[in-house]
């Protein structure tokens, strides 16, 4: 998968280092000289949220998330549009386990959003997806998981702009736009679901 790399490369400097410490440790193996199996050290993850154009135009969004090492971050989103489709990636990794990934989305209407006879066309994200993966010791992949935020489900909902504010309330009070976080083992096995507080 073209992303895994991104996962090799925020890892490979603690795949380096654990393979460094381990080479400089005893040169005794087993009595067999069998060698050592590769030892899952991290997971890494790339997240990915996108919406139309249109409404990144129109609203302000903000995502919590799990960083580096398990650390909740929030930042408002800066978009890439490609084709009509504005799209927020993050890569982060942890090492220690269990290992927690997720995110939650706010969003708002921008206070200069100009909305009088505005049709918004679709207000769901066209895009919410956690892609993990366990990373060995020697920095290669040893499972990998793609999980979707929204069951993989397509939403397609068009409105007026004047009523986007009260479409977002409705949204907030059944649970928000994007609110899922998953704890992994060092095995790929999801152990928890939660939302972020």
């Amino acid at each position: 998968m073209k992303t895994s790399k991104f996962f090799l490369a925020a890892l490979a400097v603690m795949c380096a280092m654990t393979t460094v410490l381990t080479a400089c440790g005893s040169d005794n193996n087993d009595d067999n000289n069998t060698p050592r199996t590769a030892e899952v050290k991290g997971i890494g993850a790339h997240y990915t949220f996108s919406v139309t154009e249109q409404m990144s135009q129109l609203c302000d969004y903000t995502i919590t998330y799990y960083d580096i090492g398990g650390k909740l971050e929030t930042e408002k989103v800066t978009w890439a549009v490609t084709n009509g489709v504005a799209t927020w990636e993050k890569t982060v990794s942890n090492t220690t386990f269990p290992a927690t990934f997720g995110i939650k989305v706010s969003v708002s209407v921008k206070s200069d959003a100009q909305l009088e006879g505005v049709k918004v066309d679709n207000v769901y994200p066209v895009t919410e997806k956690l892609f993990v993966e366990g990373v060995t010791t020697e920095g290669k992949p040893a499972w990998e998981k793609t999980i979707f935020f929204n069951g993989n489900v397509s939403t397609h909902a068009s409105t007026s702009g004047d009523k986007l504010n009260a479409f977002f309330e409705a949204m907030e009070n059944h649970g928000g736009m994007v609110n899922k976080c998953y704890t992994f083992d060092k095995e790929g096995n999801e152990i928890a679901t939660a939302s972020i507080e």
